[in-house]
């Protein structure tokens, strides 16, 4: 398990797999962090419930989705760097 970790202190953060969030899926890294700088800030993750949303052909939405509100783009840094799991707080 190798965890990107946030340097700020903050009293509620959590470890989140990173395979079990869901992400914008843009493409842009963070150069700094690429290059060995720390992540300051961790991500910010909610937890989306979708009890009685459908979707197209009335399929229902996935329960307990875990959406990244805030850091899509330290997210797909350190997927680029090999993490499997990253510091954030729920929103």
């Amino acid at each position: 398990m190798k965890i990107l970790k946030a340097k700020s202190l903050t009293l509620k953060k959590e470890i989140f797999q990173i395979s079990d969030l869901a992400i914008t899926q843009h493409g842009f890294i963070l150069e700094d962090i690429l290059k060995g700088a720390e992540m300051l800030n961790p991500i910010e993750v909610h937890k989306c419930t979708n009890e009685g949303t459908y979707g197209a052909l009335g399929r229902p939405y996935k329960k307990g989705l875990l959406k990244v509100m805030k850091g899509s783009q330290r997210v797909t840094t350190a997927m680029k760097l090999g993490y499997t799991h990253i510091e954030g707080i729920y929103v």
